[in-house]
């Protein structure tokens, strides 16, 4: 058996504590990734959306600073070799920290990679660790609601989908994704402050 399907059956045997384990387990590292959004959406048909919001919120907060602990551990190397660039990046940061994190955590934005490098620069803990629960519990709660009010309208128009319809739609899907993994945002912040 698959180890993703496994962790989504526990999701749905032990309600909150199943979405808590499996967002945990979800986010622990940017190396495993696991679509969280999926089963917290069809859950959301089912249970408090709420509750599932809380709970799989806080377990992807927790899962998701493992990066910043790699990050905390890489720092003496970074910093050695790049020391103008986390600067630049630090300055950027103490600025924007904090709202940056929670747009990362509320939207599909790459944050394992963000929060590295928040671990890099040796961010404030509590204001990363806040921000990233906010961001995560409210794009969880929205999702969610979202799973209340569509789930089986959706699931019925799905798999009512030819296979074709199936792949266009999973591409598409993969295209955007991709696209917002190789923005270069360290770019783009550099220009918001620029302007």
């Amino acid at each position: 058996m698959n180890v993703w399907v496994w962790l989504e059956e526990l999701a749905y045997t032990f309600g909150y504590s199943g979405v808590f384990i499996l967002s945990l387990l979800c986010n622990i590292t940017f190396f495993l990734p696991a679509p969280l959004v999926v089963p917290v959406y069809a859950m959301g048909a089912t249970h408090n959306p709420i509750l599932l919001g809380l709970y799989s919120g806080l377990g992807s907060t927790i899962g998701e600073f493992s990066s910043y602990y790699i990050g905390i551990g890489g720092s003496k190397i970074i910093n050695k070799k790049y020391s103008k660039q986390v600067a630049i990046t630090r300055c950027l940061l103490e600025r924007h920290g904090a709202f940056l994190i929670f747009l990362f955590a509320f939207t599909p934005l790459p944050d394992d990679l963000l929060l590295v490098t928040y671990g890099i620069i040796k961010y404030d803990l509590k204001k990363a660790f806040t921000a990233m629960l906010l961001g995560k519990i409210l794009m969880n709660t929205l999702v969610s609601y979202a799973g209340r009010y569509s789930f089986n309208l959706v699931w019925s128009n799905i798999i009512s989908l030819s296979p074709i319809h199936l792949i266009i739609f999973s591409a598409l899907i993969l295209l955007v994704t991709v696209y917002l993994i190789r923005q270069n945002w360290i770019a783009l912040l550099l220009k918001l402050e620029n302007d």
